[in-house]
């Protein structure tokens, strides 16, 4: 057998959705973590939005986009799964001279760019109006922006500051968005959220609701601090390449090793794990990989196989999920090149073939 290489050449990217007539993103917080209501800030909510008598907690932003020259669109709705109207919180409070450990009451609230203040936002029942059920509802602004946060019953002057409080009652769940494109109130259609593909006709999404927080629907919070903002979560990410190696290693069912990527969770959450999906994309963006002749694409074709930890035969433009990444520490899993056809490698002109592959990764909690 003629002596061949191989040179995997692997990128990563971060990928985001390609924009649509009106489609949406959402954006959960990297971590939430409780304020008094008048310090509490973000892009869309300014200081003061929320009372100081109120403790309060940023869940994460939905942005709704609408290209130019499209009409405006009427009565955006959050069809949710799984999430409650009310929720109760664990922790020390101040009552008198004393600091029991109790449940104290929170609900959700939002500010959106069409109003300079908060209101309730009640997920429980399914579908909920983000501008409210009276009126006309058109949106007249864009982007439309709204922000989400959790928000207590009790005063904030109960709640001590640097200690932490964990849920223990409700759950915040998964959603879609839909709208009615042209106001007529018989034409609800579903808007892709974070890429989502949505049916002709704005049919409901063929991909999963949209989780609310970090780690994906019915994922637990974890001890939520009041007072310092944690530092932004980050996955590191590297690569580590052993090509180029000869061909006849990879005519067998178990195949060679080429890579191994390492993902490292920055700035994690105690007791908090999280996903993120991986994509392989060769430069023909085929299902099937194959190696050929070095700065020659149309050469003599090689198929392979690809392995991704256990994951065997892997499809070039196919997610696959990478679960449970712990918030220290780092994960690992190897990339293997298996189940080259012996006859077609010995017929193969001499030389080093190669495959360009892209890794994208994208963060799925």
């Amino acid at each position: 057998m003629k002596k061949l290489a191989f040179i995997l050449l692997i990128s990563f990217l971060i990928i985001q959705a390609l924009p649509g007539a009106i489609t949406a993103t959402y954006t959960p917080a990297p971590a939430v973590y409780f304020k008094l209501g008048h310090e509490m800030t973000t892009p869309n909510t300014p200081l003061g939005t929320f009372p100081s008598s109120e403790l309060v907690g940023y869940l994460g932003t939905l942005v709704i986009t609408k290209e130019p020259g499209d009409n405006n669109y009427h009565r955006p709705l959050m069809v949710c799964y799984g999430s409650s109207n009310e929720f109760k919180f664990r922790g020390k409070v101040k009552r008198g001279n004393s600091t029991p450990i109790e449940d104290t009451g929170f609900r959700v609230a939002i500010k959106h760019s069409m109003s300079s203040q908060p209101q309730n936002f009640w997920m429980e029942g399914g579908d909920e109006a983000l501008l409210g059920w009276q009126g006309n509802q058109e949106v007249t602004v864009n982007p439309f922006v709204v922000d989400f946060f959790v928000v207590s019953w009790e005063n904030s002057s109960i709640y001590i500051e640097d200690e932490s409080y964990s849920l223990v009652s409700g759950s915040l769940g998964s959603f879609h968005i839909k709208i009615k494109p042209r106001g007529d109130v018989w034409g609800d259609e579903y808007i892709s959220v974070n890429g989502q593909d949505i049916p002709p006709g704005g049919g409901v999404p063929e991909d999963p609701p949209i989780p609310i927080v970090i780690g994906g629907e019915g994922a637990p919070l974890p001890d939520v601090p009041y007072g310092e903002e944690p530092l932004p979560l980050m996955f590191q990410i590297d690569i580590i390449k052993y090509s180029p190696f000869n061909l006849n290693q990879a005519c067998t069912s178990t195949g060679v090793k080429v890579a191994t990527t390492n993902i490292t969770v920055i700035n994690g959450q105690p007791g908090q794990n999280y996903n993120i999906q991986v994509k392989f994309t060769n430069p023909q963006t085929s299902p099937n990989f194959s190696l050929r002749p070095a700065n020659k694409p149309d050469g003599y074709s090689i198929p392979y196989r690809l392995r991704f930890g256990t994951e065997d035969w892997v499809k070039g433009g196919t997610l696959y999920d990478w679960n449970d990444l712990p918030h220290v520490g780092t994960s690992s899993r190897d990339i293997y090149v298996y189940g080259i056809d012996e006859f077609v490698a010995r017929n193969a002109p001499a030389g080093v073939f190669e495959d360009t592959i892209q890794v994208d990764i994208f963060n799925a909690n």
